[in-house]
């Protein structure tokens, strides 16, 4: 911001001293009558006038006329995304058996709360609506109970999108209908942590996150193409629909009121690092409505990235982060991910770093080993290269 001149007003104040008493007139003492002689009265000196105040005590406080007023350098701001999260089954088993619900994230919360925002993907529901299931592949339901929360306050979650086909799930007892769902979104919100694509109708699903870091406001919208039996309605809870009508006006709104527009789709095949022509279409659909990063998930396995014309990256899938998915088809794939950090220079992208992780003990995330880390970024590469029409 520039420098503003400085205004400096002084005020000037000069005592006058007079010694009207002693001038009096020799003409009137002229026509007196003769008086006896007296002495002469002491002779009084008026003190000086006080000098002025001078304008400056030091002529540092003003530019000098050959300095360069250089405007501050816009803040930078990092914001970290990840892959798909889901605290129920085993993760929630192992960590309660442990009697640590922050476990899954102590491996890596620090490189989270380094950033100045952490940004994830619910791939689940935290409610205490029914029993959560056990640890066991046949069960396919995400419920997590809302103890599990605070292992995402503990990792520095700012912002959650729940806009993801397992939002509604509401453990092993039937007959809920959205009570997870709102009671999710109450759970999170308790915990510090701002819910997107999702609410309790669908004004509130669509309607932008925003928050201001550092002076630069940041949107966050979330939309599911996965699960359309859970998708928000005028008068109805659910999800952000994946509607090219509904995502491109949301955007250009989300638009108006923040600087930065970040959306988090849920789309693509299940286990699959191919995208499909929806996830293309769909991006540059999102870019073109003014979004700055679409960061992608659900096919529980990274795919590509890439960057458009006017800067703008989607990067179409992240893989698990914290997942129970060691058993899903025997591959090393499900196992494995990336953290997406964005650096922004204010509001201006600057650059994109993937940090690759391994999912321990099939619930903990931590940093991938360098070999195994070339090796994720390379599957990010070659899902990109072979994506069609590029």
């Amino acid at each position: 911001m520039p420098i503003q001149p400085l205004r400096i007003a002084l005020h000037l104040a000069v005592a006058v001293w007079c010694a009207c008493a002693a001038c009096a007139s020799a003409t009137a003492v002229a026509n007196q009558a003769p008086t006896p002689t007296l002495p002469p009265p002491p002779s009084i000196t008026p003190p000086p006038p006080s000098a002025p105040a001078p304008l400056l005590t030091s002529t540092s406080a003003l530019p000098s006329p050959t300095s360069t007023l250089v405007p501050t350098a816009p803040p930078e701001i990092t914001l970290l995304f990840t892959g798909d999260i889901t605290l129920g089954r085993c993760v929630y088993a192992i960590s309660k058996a442990a009697n640590d619900l922050a476990l899954p994230f102590r491996q890596v919360a620090e490189v989270l709360q380094s950033a100045d925002l952490a940004v994830g993907s619910l791939d689940g529901s935290i409610s205490d609506y029914n029993p959560v299931p056990p640890c066991a592949e046949d069960h396919r339901n995400l419920l997590a109970p809302s103890e599990t929360v605070q292992g995402l306050q503990f990792a520095g979650f700012d912002v959650m999108t729940v806009a993801t086909n397992h939002a509604a799930d509401c453990g092993l007892v039937r007959g809920c209908d959205y009570e997870a769902l709102l009671d999710t979104l109450t759970n999170l919100r308790a915990a510090g942590i701002q819910p997107v694509g999702g609410g309790k109708d669908l004004a509130e699903a669509v309607t932008p996150v925003i928050l201001a870091v550092k002076g630069v406001r940041f949107a966050f919208l979330g939309f599911s193409a996965v699960n359309e039996g859970i998708w928000a309605t005028e008068t109805t809870p659910g999800t952000g629909p994946f509607q090219s009508t509904i995502y491109t006006e949301a955007i250009r709104h989300a638009k108006e009121q923040a600087d930065v527009v970040i959306v988090l789709p849920q789309w693509g095949r299940e286990f699959s690092d191919e995208m499909t022509w929806l996830q293309l279409d769909g991006a540059q659909k999102m870019v073109d409505a003014g979004a700055m990063l679409v960061v992608g998930n659900n096919p529980h396995r990274v795919q590509g990235m890439e960057t458009f014309p006017n800067g703008a990256v989607a990067a179409y899938a992240l893989g698990n982060f914290v997942f129970d998915h060691e058993w899903s088809d025997g591959t090393l794939y499900t196992i494995q991910g990336v953290m997406l950090k964005a650096t922004f220079r204010g509001a201006q992208l600057q650059g994109i770093e993937l940090i690759p992780i391994h999912i321990y003990d099939n619930f903990q995330p931590r940093l991938a080993p360098p070999d195994e880390a070339a090796q994720i970024l390379r599957d990010v590469a070659n899902s990109m290269a072979k994506s069609p029409g590029r």
